[in-house]
């Protein structure tokens, strides 16, 4: 599949509707893992449907550059582990995305997340040619907060009620990683 990404132990697959079973299964399994850190979903979100709709769209944003998702699968056993996403890609004089992922709880704490965001972050820098790749993490996630800290990401700083979750504004940390070789922002037609 175009632009899929190989790493040690994990294939990055762009997010299709071929996905959506796959992805939600993972929801489904992962609800009380996820939920403390993610928005409250709709009921439709735990279907198919759901996620074939959402792939169809990403299909369609990554060929706008407008976001780019990742089914991330394991090389041993294809077992859907992880999703990463590049969200809300910004061009003109900023050059930057925001980062985003998630990892099975039965996959946690084998640096798949790490290994995951490592190739995302390279791809935001080599392929996309972005200059800045930014997200925010809850204070209490200390997880994330780590991964982060083993990317490279520096904490910019403290937003008071910056993301609405949980029916509470909850605060937030913000961190970003500059690309490390940076060029100057190109024309749309040249990417």
């Amino acid at each position: 599949m175009e632009g899929t990404i190989q790493t040690e132990r994990l294939v990055l697959e762009p997010f299709s509707p071929a996905h959506a079973e796959a992805v939600r299964d993972y929801y489904d399994r992962n609800r009380a893992h996820l939920d403390p850190w993610e928005p409250a979903r709709p009921p439709a979100f735990y279907t198919v449907e759901y996620h074939r709709e959402q792939g169809a769209l990403a299909v369609t944003a990554l060929a706008r550059d407008e976001y780019a998702r990742f089914a991330v699968f394991s090389r041993e056993d294809r077992s859907l582990v992880a999703l990463h996403n590049l969200w809300n890609i910004r061009r003109a004089v900023i050059q930057a995305a925001v980062i985003g992922y998630s990892v099975d709880e039965a996959h946690g704490g084998r640096g798949i997340a790490t290994e995951a965001a490592a190739a995302v972050v390279d791809y935001a820098f080599d392929v996309l040619n972005l200059h800045r790749v930014e997200t925010s993490y809850h204070p209490m996630n200390e997880r994330s907060g780590r991964v982060l800290r083993k990317l490279g990401f520096t904490v910019e700083g403290y937003a008071r009620d910056y993301l609405f979750m949980r029916g509470a504004w909850q605060d937030a940390i913000l961190v970003s990683k500059i690309n490390p070789r940076p060029t100057p922002p190109q024309p749309a037609s040249a990417r």
